[in-house]
């Protein structure tokens, strides 16, 4: 289940998006909970645990732009949809990372290509769990979570998003198997790095969620260049 939040002050309009939601997983079978607030102060003064945003930009007081700016501080990878009749709000909103906009009215064709590209997006952000043996027992990791691995001889240090870091024994080359190609990409000898928490890419250097700097190694450059390509492509 995919879990929509929908962030618009007219009834109308809140009612013609949901039904398009409802067509929508009825016709791809696919399991959406959707549910609606209606003002961006709602939205920024309380949690509201989604999969996927779909925001009017034009709210009363705090309008969508802003919000979303809030959103974008304390979150950088929930997908984020706007809807507007408004097309020159369209540049403001890649500030925030937006997916997609929606014109008003939304047509039921226009929503469902914004959906494909959404779909992509949280299938690929589905979350994954990564068990790592620490003194006190297992932690089980959420792969999301993850900004990179690397290893010094055979320890395998973990750095997360909150600066926390976890070592433990293993070898790289099975972790990296065991994580898949979708999400890590070997960007060296000795380092995976989450292709999700990337910010830059300057040459051979990814500014990495958190700030921290990781470098390509000329082997693996063209690879993991192809990787990240494909990898930040889908996602706009």
């Amino acid at each position: 289940m995919y879990r929509i939040l929908l962030i618009e002050d007219d009834d109308r309009e809140a009612d013609t998006l949901t039904g398009h939601l409802a067509r929508y997983a009825r016709e791809r079978d696919v399991d959406l909970h959707v549910r609606r607030i209606g003002s961006a102060m709602e939205f920024v003064a309380e949690e509201h645990p989604a999969d996927l945003v779909f925001m009017d930009i034009g709210l009363p007081g705090i309008d969508g732009l802003e919000a979303a700016g809030i959103l974008r501080g304390v979150d950088e990878t929930t997908p984020l949809v706007f809807v507007t009749n408004l097309a020159q709000h369209a540049v403001r909103g890649y500030q925030v990372q937006a997916l997609d906009f929606l014109l008003k009215p939304v047509q039921y064709q226009a929503l469902c290509m914004t959906m494909e590209r959404a779909m992509r997006v949280l299938e690929r952000n589905a979350r994954h769990t990564i068990p790592v043996a620490v003194k006190e027992g297992v932690r089980v990791l959420d792969s999301s979570d993850v900004v990179y691995v690397d290893v010094t001889n055979h320890d395998l240090t973990y750095h997360l998003m909150d600066g926390t870091v976890l070592t433990t024994r293993g070898v790289l080359a099975k972790l990296e198997e065991e994580l898949g190609t979708g999400q890590f990409v070997r960007i060296s000898k000795s380092c995976l790095a989450n292709m999700g928490c990337v910010r830059k890419i300057r040459g051979d250097e990814l500014a990495m969620a958190g700030g921290t700097t990781l470098y390509i190694s000329r082997s693996k450059k063209k690879d993991a260049l192809a990787a990240l390509a494909e990898y930040l492509g889908g996602s706009r």
